[in-house]
């Protein structure tokens, strides 16, 4: 489900029911923001705070919500960025060069980012039986296992791929309306 337009303008107005949504819309995408940095666990939530505070903070600038996923990308990215530079200093003498993380290129990742959050979100417009085949999937295991995506849905082992496909098809034609290249 894509953010509807005035969910900035209501959590900026203090509306709690707004702030969580957007923290539940966004989360995934901030959480992919930072986990490329390769940053520790206790760093990782500390910076997802801080970046959704940083929100907080500036909500009533931002003037068009349809810009917040790219706001928050470079807000956790630049975060992320000043945390490894701060990091460093600090312990300079005691990196590996290999255990140092390799910045990815601004604009590739940022691209990448909000097309994962595009598919996300098409993916909740869907019809139902289509998001939860696609989510189980690819989504909460490391390899598709039609064999129990087949028990979930009640459905022979061998009409997965073909309900597969069409669900995918139907996302593929929703994320070219919208803009979406592959």
């Amino acid at each position: 489900m894509r953010a509807s337009p005035d969910l900035l303008k209501r959590a900026a107005a203090g509306d709690d029911a707004a702030w969580r949504e957007i923290v539940v819309h966004y989360q995934r995408l901030v959480h992919a923001t930072i986990r490329s940095f390769r940053v520790t666990p206790s760093d990782a939530e500390d910076l997802f705070q801080e970046t959704f505070l940083r929100l907080y903070r500036h909500a009533a600038w931002l003037r068009d919500s349809r810009a917040l996923t790219r706001w928050l990308i470079v807000t956790a990215r630049n975060l992320c960025l000043d945390h490894t530079a701060r990091t460093r200093v600090r312990a300079q003498e005691e990196l590996d060069e290999e255990t140092v993380a390799v910045e990815p290129a601004p604009l590739a990742q940022m691209i990448y980012l909000e097309r994962a959050q595009a598919v996300r979100e098409e993916i909740q417009e869907l019809p139902e039986r289509c998001r939860e085949l696609l989510w189980l999937l690819y989504f909460q295991q490391e390899r598709p296992d039609y064999e129990a995506a087949a028990r979930a849905f009640d459905m022979a082992v061998g009409s997965v791929g073909p309900t597969r496909m069409r669900c995918l098809e139907q996302l593929l034609r929703r994320l070219r309306r919208r803009g979406v290249d592959s």
